[in-house]
């Protein structure tokens, strides 16, 4: 998982976020941009394109730490909450926080760091049931986790740090920086990952479930892409081998 380090005043304080071991699209986010595309996801592209992409990450192992994080044997100093459903702990995002290692919680509330609030609730695996990968994966047999879900974020984050629930926004990427569901926890001042075309509140979310269970497997979904990306790469490919056929 990536660790960020701050360098000595005398290099004027250089953030440096370090990923051992990075996968393909770790290295392509750091990688120059060509600029972005959207995409019209609908249910057969996804199904065809993108599920087979999220299928190889998460069977390559990449994604391990995720399952440390959640059993207790990374980042332990983070965690602000465990329940049987699912963790919620301080985003590595949140950089001025002081050190959860060395700062007792009781000095966290009202603390001026809360500004840059950035916490991030991550869904534990059920026994016997497939991974909650993205927001496609989702059915209303889901509601009750995500309701509980925001209900104890918001609840914690109250609690440790002075920040009342109507001023913190909580949401979801698609695409996600990682394939495991999680939910983000930010300041309504903080715009970072916030943009229409990515973001989807988990209210609005479970509010879509309770109209239709099957809601995320139906609808097309819009989102913005990065040209060159593996991702991207497979769009075109696709494009080229749906061409091809028709000649």
């Amino acid at each position: 998982m990536g660790a960020t380090t701050r360098s000595p005043s005398i290099f004027g304080g250089i953030d440096v976020e370090l990923i051992s071991p990075a996968n393909e699209r770790q290295i392509s986010r750091a990688m120059p941009s060509f600029g972005s595309t959207l995409i019209h996801e609908t249910p057969d592209i996804y199904q065809h394109v993108v599920y087979p992409y999220i299928k190889s990450i998460i069977d390559s192992g990449s994604l391990d730490w995720i399952n440390n994080v959640i059993d207790g044997k990374k980042e332990t100093e983070r965690l602000l909450i465990d329940t049987s459903q699912f963790v919620v702990s301080i985003d590595t995002k949140w950089r001025s926080h002081p050190s959860p290692l060395t700062t007792p919680r009781k000095e966290c509330f009202g603390h001026s760091s809360v500004e840059d609030l950035y916490c991030l609730g991550i869904v534990k695996k059920e026994k016997d049931s497939s991974i909650i990968a993205t927001l496609r994966d989702l059915r209303g047999e889901h509601i009750p986790m995500l309701k509980n879900l925001q209900k104890e974020g918001l609840a914690v984050i109250e609690k440790i740090y002075g920040i009342q629930s109507d001023q913190i926004r909580c949401f979801v990427h698609y695409q996600p920086q990682f394939y495991h569901f999680h939910v983000h926890f930010t300041r309504l001042e903080n715009e970072i990952g916030a943009a229409v075309e990515r973001g989807h509140l988990l209210i609005d979310i479970i509010q879509n479930l309770e109209m239709d269970p099957l809601y995320y497997t139906r609808r097309t979904i819009t989102y913005k892409l990065k040209k060159q990306s593996p991702l991207h790469n497979l769009f075109i490919e696709s494009n080229r081998t749906e061409s091809a056929s028709l000649v």
